[in-house]
């Protein structure tokens, strides 16, 4: 994962923060989720990604993280219910959302 983000923040020299919009893989409320690059790694503030297999990842929100910071157990039952990353997926959609804000601006 921190490979990624620092991929993701080479892509993007010029911001300090990178956003992921997506869902909480617990509850399903929309998360949003800021990555700020940090002495020590990467700082998410609105939310987490927790890895539930090699080289994939759920979002969720600060919330559910709090009560359980591990994966959730619907993943391994029925896995198509919840969002799931992996590196390609979610190098996606954080590059698109950071797209979008900065046609905007």
């Amino acid at each position: 994962m921190e490979e990624l983000l620092r991929t993701i923040f080479e892509t993007f020299p010029e911001k300090s923060t990178i956003i992921f919009k997506g869902k909480c893989s617990h509850c399903g409320v929309a998360v949003t989720i800021d990555i700020i690059p940090t002495s020590g790694g990467f700082g998410l503030l609105g939310g987490a990604f927790v890895e539930c297999s090699t080289d994939k990842y759920v979002a969720k929100c600060p919330d559910c993280y709090k009560v359980n910071s591990k994966m959730v157990e619907p993943f391994i039952t029925n896995p198509n219910v919840l969002p799931i990353f992996d590196k390609k997926n979610l190098l996606s959609s954080i590059l698109s959302t950071n797209l979008q804000m900065s046609e905007q601006v």
